[in-house]
């Protein structure tokens, strides 16, 4: 007779699966919260991908505007100058730079935007656009380009997995503008 009520509790003991969905939802939660992470990630870095394009597209539209950071005295037909934030300053290829001050406020515009960007991850390039001369009124009208390079995304939840990197690399971003007429002639 023990044997049988043995069995029989053995027999409703198999039968009953009420515990199986908690055990099943145990092993997959793991793989849900890293699907739910990962998305979540990936949204932050297309979100610093749009800020760091947006706050390169308002740099050039600054820098066409303010007092240009080269000294336009020096620029001439063919002429190319590349303005490169130091953080302490800027260092200007070719001629000398005029105005710091405009490099300055296109860094604290960049960082309005994104506010990881440092001034070494600016370049402000004036090129000569082939438009205007030194002797026509307006002088030559110089074609300004804003690169946002070496800009690194920490993952903030991704890190700690073993196997994923600590950050990821944003691509350069570049936008060009055609500029106000610089050299002796220009007002």
């Amino acid at each position: 007779m023990w044997a049988i009520k043995r069995l029989g509790k053995l027999r409703l003991l198999l039968g009953d699966c009420g515990g199986e969905s908690l055990i099943g939802f145990g092993f997959m939660l793991p793989l849900l919260l890293l699907v739910s992470f990962g998305a979540v990630e990936m949204a932050l870095v297309a979100f610093d991908f749009h800020r760091a394009g947006e706050a390169t597209r308002r740099a050039a539209r600054i820098a066409v505007i303010a007092n240009p950071v080269i000294d336009v005295d020096g620029f001439t037909a063919g002429t190319t100058s590349t303005c490169t934030g130091t953080g302490t300053g800027v260092i200007c290829t070719g001629m000398a730079a005029a105005a710091p001050a405009t490099f300055d406020q296109i860094v604290a515009d960049m960082q309005s935007v994104m506010p990881a960007i440092q001034a070494e991850n600016i370049q402000l390039v004036y090129s000569d656009s082939g438009l205007g001369d030194a002797t026509t009124p307006g002088g030559i009208i110089p074609l300004v380009t804003v690169r946002l390079i070496n800009m690194q995304r920490p993952f903030l939840m991704l890190s700690g997995i073993p196997g994923m990197p600590d950050e990821y690399s944003l691509p350069d971003f570049e936008t060009s503008q055609m500029g106000a007429g610089l050299g002796p002639a220009s007002s």
